[in-house]
């Protein structure tokens, strides 16, 4: 009966975290998402910048 008595608090327990780690993962996802993309956009006016030049020389 003990055991019976703490599963509801338990499993509330264990919903609030999963819905925890869910939003960390997300906003993880998120960022890493927005580092790769300004890198991607980093490089490509780079490249532009490097065309330029050479058009320019």
């Amino acid at each position: 009966m003990g055991l019976f008595a703490f599963l509801p608090i338990l499993l509330i327990g264990v919903f609030y975290l999963a819905i925890i780690v869910a939003i960390f993962f997300l906003i993880y996802s998120w960022v890493n998402k927005f580092i790769t993309l300004r890198q991607e956009q980093n490089d490509l006016l780079r490249e532009i910048v490097k065309k330029m030049d050479q058009k320019n020389s």
